[in-house]
This record gives structure tokens, C-alpha cells and sequence, in this order.
């Protein structure tokens, strides 16, 4: 009798054909640069799943998209500016966030171009870590079509958009047609270019439904190289929970005290580490979908993009970072 698979045998072996997974990412931190190289090491684990890794270069033309063996760069050209916004003040400018946008509608429509059948999108950021083999779980969950899904929060404010409904552009699921909207939609001069991406996607998917899915969030200043025996725990317990998704955020860019790419590689190292030492359960999976969909409305019903009611107004029974768990 053959001896069964070992555990990172079974995690190799890890599909999903219809989808897609889109990291974007610049050089406007240090920290960015270390988590690219981490999620290189992490992705070979999971050698059948699709993920992009863009990145504008201002040597291309404007809308030329080439492939460098290593990221999708798409070309910006230099007519959009060096703002350093987020690298001073924490905060995106408008001038970035329209770069932001820019690329993910010239990726998007790349993909659009070359994949002509059906498939979901996963657009994160590169501070992110996934189990695919649960995110499985949760795709199996969506439909294949009208599928704009994430961890949902809503404005109250500008007048213009106040009630809008949105989800974390740490991690959106989009059904093909998603991005056939959004490409059609775009207007290079339009105002809401200038706000941050995933703001700016909701305002163009107003005839979608939002679909919630749960996250889990590191935002505790930890100590540097991840020395906090805390992590491995935490990491456990919430893979053990059924979380599919982990953002990684433990200082913020002003905070001369602090130096993120000292943090927060580690911690998603600690991540990748206990995930690659995890059996999913897709009960587990399941079950913390379905309970985090009434936390936010109390019905567990996909939302409306308009609402003049608060979310989280259904009873919560998880944790949703780490500064929710008890001492």
C-alpha cells in the first residue's frame, strides 16, 4: 500500500483553473520589496494557482504592458508624477490612487484579453498571506458570475457617496464580469480616479451586490524579525477558526520609531510557516463565512451598495485583528 501524500505534497497539488490572483505593489516602501521576495518563496508551494505580480514602470509607454519574467509591468510613462505621499504621510494622494487605478484597469483589461472564459479574480495586497486551499472553500461558496465579495465597510462621508457600501482592497473577489463593468465604466478624467482603488471600484460597480467575506488583520506593533512567540498561536488558532485571508500592517509609514520591513516580512513569514503546517477544514471555512455575513447586517444577506443603516449591526462572534484577542 502506498503511503499517503505528505502534507506539502497535498498542498502542491492545490488547483483552482478559474482563478486569478493579482498582487500589486511599487516602490513606495521599503517593506514592499522584502514581502515580494517572501511571497516568491511562498507561491512555489502552490505551483498551480495563477498569481500576477504588477508593477508600473515609467520606462514603458503609457499602456504598454510587458511581462519581465518576474512581475507584469504595466508603463505609465512620466506623465503621472512622483507624489510620495504615502511614503511621508501614511495617507495616499490623489495623484497616486489614480495610478493605482490606471494599472488596475490596463492588468485588468490584460486579463480580460487573455482569459476569455469565466474565472474569479482575487486582487490583494502584497502585504497579504492566503491559504488557497480554504480560499477554495470560499470560492465554491460565490457565484460564478455578479461577484464583487470581500470584507465590506462603508463611508458615511462625502455627501456624494456617503452610504457606500465597499470592500477592503486588501482582499476583493470579482467574478469576470466584474471587470468587464469596471473597464467599461473607467474614465481616465473622472473624479473618482483620485480615490483609493477600492473605493473607486464600488463607485463603478453601483449595480452589484456586496458579498461578505471575512479577513484577519495584524495591526499590534510587534517586535522586529517577528520575536513574539504570540504569532505562531495566533496564526493557529485562526487558520484552526476557518480564515482564509491575513493582512499584515503593524506600523504605520510615518512612525519614525518604527521600520515596517523590520515587522511585518516576519510576520507573514510566521504566517506562511503555520499555514504550511495546516490541514483546512472547510466546515470551519464555511461556517465563519456564513457567521461574519449576519455580523454585518444580522440577516447575512449580500448588501446593498447603498445604505443608510451602519454595518456590523448582527451579533459577531470572531475576532477580526489581532488587538480583538484576549490577553
Amino acid at each position: 500500500m502506498s503511503a499517503q501524500p505528505s502534507l506539502l505534497a497535498r498542498i502542491a497539488a492545490t488547483e483552482r483553473p478559474d482563478l486569478i490572483v493579482m498582487i500589486g505593489y511599487g516602490d513606495e516602501l521599503p517593506v514592499y520589496r522584502n514581502a515580494r521576495a517572501l511571497w516568491q518563496f511562498y507561491a512555489a508551494h502552490f505551483p498551480h494557482i495563477h498569481i500576477v505580480f504588477t508593477r508600473w514602470s515609467e520606462k514603458l509607454a503609457p499602456g504598454e504592458i510587458v511581462h519581465d519574467g518576474y512581475d507584469l509591468l504595466v508603463g505609465i510613462g512620466d506623465n503621472m508624477g512622483k507624489d510620495i505621499g504615502y511614503s511621508t504621510r501614511g495617507v495616499w494622494s490623489g495623484s497616486e490612487n489614480a495610478k493605482f487605478v490606471f494599472r488596475q484597469v490596463l492588468v485588468q483589461d490584460y486579463l480580460l484579453r487573455t482569459h476569455p472564459r469565466p474565472f474569479f479574480f482575487h486582487h490583494l495586497t502584497l502585504t497579504s498571506v492566503v491559504d488557497f486551499r480554504a480560499l477554495n472553500f470560499v470560492l465554491d461558496l460565490l457565484p460564478s458570475s455578479g461577484c464583487y465579495a470581500g470584507p465590506i465597510a462603508r463611508l458615511n462621508a462625502p455627501p456624494e457617496l456617503a452610504g457606500l457600501t465597499f470592500t477592503s482592497g486588501a482582499s476583493t473577489l470579482f467574478s469576470r464580469d466584474a471587470l468587464e463593468r469596471m473597464r467599461e465604466r473607467y474614465h481616465p478624467d473622472h473624479a473618482y480616479n483620485q480615490l483609493p482603488n477600492d473605493v473607486w471600484q464600488a463607485a463603478l460597480l453601483y449595480d452589484y451586490q456586496r458579498i461578505a467575506l471575512p479577513t484577519f488583520n495584524f495591526n499590534l506593533p510587534r517586535p522586529p524579525r517577528g520575536n513574539d512567540p504570540a504569532l505562531a498561536d495566533i496564526a493557529r488558532e485562526q487558520l484552526a477558526a476557518g480564515h482564509f485571508h491575513f493582512r499584515v500592517k503593524t506600523v504605520a509609514p510615518q512612525d519614525s520609531d518604527g521600520r515596517r520591513e523590520d515587522v511585518d516580512p516576519w510576520v507573514m513569514l510566521r504566517l506562511m510557516e503555520a499555514i504550511l503546517d495546516h490541514e483546512p477544514s472547510r466546515e470551519a471555512t464555511e461556517s465563519l463565512v456564513r457567521r461574519y455575513a449576519v455580523a454585518i447586517n444580522g440577516s447575512g444577506q449580500p448588501l446593498a451598495a447603498r445604505t443608510a443603516e451602519a454595518i456590523f449591526t448582527g451579533p459577531r462572534d470572531m475576532p477580526l485583528h489581532d488587538g480583538e484577542l484576549r490577553a
